[in-house]
């Protein structure tokens, strides 16, 4: 029992050595120690004076925050040290998020908000990993690797360091949601299956009309429809493959032109402004 709790000890102090390495405050202290010779004591008094003078909270939206992590181009065979490191703006908490604790429990939400800070990171050019979602969560590596491994078994795609070879691999929580509305399954269905509450449902299925909406004015490059939605072009694209894969059966593309006759319902306008492509959604 005692050599069991020791090892827990260890284990728990090498995590929070490896965390304590990735915040800015440490990359800046080390920079001034090896680049210009700075003693450690000199370096961090050095940092004292720059916090106080420079460094000021940035503005960022409700239930935001930023967060320091390694560079996505960053591959295995370099020490934590060595390696480049990002700072991204996640959202770690929407209201929508409350909803599904309320109604599924503390798992299904936690999934809900490391699918959506995973994908946001990467979209930043970073990756982060089960020890950042620990610490931004404040549970353990522990229970975060248990959600993981659930949402793994869908088959889900998860930007997250560790899993880097296998990125390319499964869908997007996002592509998920929207192919079960394809597939003609119900706000109430596609919550109980996915975890995800009505309104981020909707929002995903706004974001896919709207690209249907460009395609349908002849926009196919998924940069420039990005553009003009203000969507990733990486989303654009998984949203166009599902689109050209849903077209191949008989009762998803009725359900493609069933959006799309809610679309012709909006005013016929040309100007191709991100306003242009919101629509609004109701159960059929």
């Amino acid at each position: 029992m005692e050599k069991d709790q020791k090892r827990k000890s260890l284990h728990r102090e090498a995590e929070y050595s490896r965390l304590r390495k990735k915040t800015r405050e440490y990359e800046f202290v080390d920079r001034l120690e090896r680049e210009f010779e700075l003693s450690p004591r000199e370096s961090r008094g050095v940092l004292e004076v720059v916090e106080e003078m420079f460094f000021e909270n940035r503005e960022i939206g409700s239930g935001q925050i930023e967060y320091t992590c390694v560079s996505a181009s960053e591959g295995p065979g370099k020490t934590l040290e060595e390696l480049k490191k990002v700072r991204v703006k996640l959202t770690r908490e929407l209201t929508s998020d409350r909803e599904v604790q309320q109604r599924i429990g503390d798992s299904a939400m936690r999934k809900v908000q490391i699918l959506r800070m995973t994908e946001e990171a990467y979209d930043q050019e970073g990756l982060l990993t089960q020890e950042d979602l620990g610490r931004i969560l404040g549970v353990s590596s522990r229970t975060i690797r248990r959600d993981l491994e659930e949402m793994m078994q869908q088959r889900l795609k998860l930007y997250l360091r560790g899993l880097q070879k296998d990125i390319g691999k499964g869908i997007s929580h996002k592509v998920w949601i929207v192919s079960l509305y394809l597939q003609w399954r119900t706000y109430s269905e596609i919550e109980r299956i996915t975890g995800h509450s009505v309104g981020a449902i909707k929002a995903y299925l706004n974001d896919f009309s709207r690209i249907l909406m460009a395609r349908e004015r002849g926009i196919r490059s998924a940069k420039e429809i990005g553009f003009y939605i203000g969507r990733t072009e990486r989303l654009v694209n998984e949203y166009q493959h599902l689109i050209i894969t849903a077209e191949k059966d008989s009762q998803q593309r009725k359900r493609i032109e069933s959006i799309k006759n809610q679309m012709r319902h909006l005013e016929r306008r040309i100007p191709l402004k991100k306003e242009d492509f919101g629509m609004g959604w109701r159960e059929k």
